[in-house]
This record gives C-alpha cells, structure tokens and sequence, in this order.
C-alpha cells in the first residue's frame, strides 16, 4: 500500500475491517497509527524528552532498562492513545492516566 496517503490507508482498512482474518486488519490499523505517530514528535518532546524514561523508574524499571526502552514504549502508547480514544496524546500524562484506568485499574 505505498503511495497511498494516511487518510487512503485508513479509509481502506475500514472498509476491509470485516474481511480480515484473525487481528491482521487490527494489527495493520495499529502499524499505521504507529507510523503516523512516529512521524510526529510528541507535544512533550521539547520540553521533558526523559519523562516516559522518568515514569517506567517509577514503576519500578531498573534505570538502565527504562532508558533503553522509553522511546519504544512512549511511541507505542501514544498509539494505543490515538487508537483508542480517536485523538492523540496531548501529554505524558494522558499516557499514565490511561495506564492507571485501563492496565492498572483493570487488574
């Protein structure tokens, strides 16, 4: 599907999101808004670039691990965010909050 825009993209994996087979039709969506995201800094980016690194200290990463691993995660749940709420992630701390209600609150 290169060549098509984002919008092309989207618009057709909506209109096949019924004939997939399996979560190849959602795994295709969500490689897609991870794109899209990965193409845009996060709002937060300028201003407090180590607050995903801050945040997986927090819950108990060693250091070592949340430095290497921040970037990786940040991405990915601004695109759990973007998918799952319709909008992006205006800051870090939708990310915790949608952790805190969707991971966390629902242990």
């Amino acid at each position: 599907m290169t060549g098509l825009t984002y919008t092309e993209r989207a618009r057709f994996l909506a209109a096949v999101k019924d004939m997939g087979e399996g979560d190849e039709i959602p795994a295709a969506t969500f490689e897609l808004i991870l794109e899209i995201e990965s193409k845009t800094p996060a709002p937060w980016a300028e201003s407090d670039p180590l607050v995903a690194e801050r945040y997986l200290a927090a819950r108990g990463a060693d250091p070592d691990v949340a430095a290497a691993n921040a970037a990786e995660f940040e991405l990915k749940f601004r695109a759990v965010i973007a998918l799952s709420t319709g909008k992006p992630a205006q800051t870090f701390q939708d990310i915790a909050d949608w952790i805190e209600t969707h991971v966390d609150g629902a242990k």
